[in-house]
């Protein structure tokens, strides 16, 4: 029996609050010497790591994890001399937005600037969110195949081939500092940049091909009409 190759794309797409939050901040200082430099951004790095412990203390729930991802020194020379600068980056993932917004605002001084925050979903959850999408794309695709073979009088009898055409996972979606306002015209109260805390919705889509083969339907043979049936049609009263 011929057998029609049906081809099909199939798609599906979440959108969704993210459940993770990566603050990333920066400890830095720069001057002449640089003893006092390092002493300084020790203790501000040793103050920050505090806080943290102190809120995995409090709300153990608040936090995924948190690391020192780079430390940084350099110097260059000017017209007066030698200077040098030294830097410490620390990344906070946070579970409990709230925990997070209360604890934000108390980090930024002259040292410690919050960088920016980046949303996110968790592993578990992106993956549960990818099986569903695929299962979700292919059901979509199976019926726009059954939709084309019932229009040529075809039953589908299997799937050849399935591939994913794009898998858009959008699964972080960045918050960085506000841009620096106008001369003359400070961001918030003390004079820091500020950042926003508004969690950013997150999109993950799947697109995919599929390939079903299709028969023709003989279930259901061509109606066959006689003298009667046309009769009973044409004169209801017969």
């Amino acid at each position: 029996m011929p057998q029609t190759d049906i081809e099909v794309h199939g798609f599906a797409r979440d959108i969704r609050t993210p459940d993770r939050a990566e603050v990333r901040l920066q400890v830095s200082k720069w001057g002449r010497d640089l003893a006092s430099i390092h002493q300084a951004v020790a203790a501000a790095v040793s103050g920050l790591t505090t806080t943290i412990e102190n809120l995995e203390a409090t709300k153990p729930d608040a936090l995924d994890s948190h690391d020192i991802t780079q430390i940084s020194q350099r110097s260059w020379t000017d017209d007066i001399g030698t200077a040098y600068a030294e830097s410490v980056n620390v990344t906070v993932v946070f579970c409990d937005f709230q925990a997070m917004s209360q604890w934000i605002f108390q980090q930024s001084t002259d040292l410690v600037q919050v960088e920016g925050i980046t949303w996110k979903l968790s592993s578990a959850s992106q993956n549960t969110i990818s099986i569903s999408l695929r299962i979700e794309a292919m059901k979509d695709a199976r019926r726009k195949a059954e939709t084309f073979a019932v229009a040529a009088g075809l039953v589908i009898t299997s799937i050849e081939t399935l591939t994913d055409d794009d898998v858009s996972d959008d699964s972080t979606a960045s918050a960085p500092a506000i841009p620096e306002p106008p001369s003359g015209r400070s961001a918030s109260a003390n004079g820091h940049l500020g950042i926003n805390i508004t969690p950013v919705p997150l999109e993950t889509t799947v697109h995919l091909t599929a390939h079903f083969l299709a028969e023709p339907d003989l279930t259901e043979p061509e109606p066959h009409l006689s003298y009667g049936t046309l009769q009973s049609s044409f004169y209801p009263g017969a």
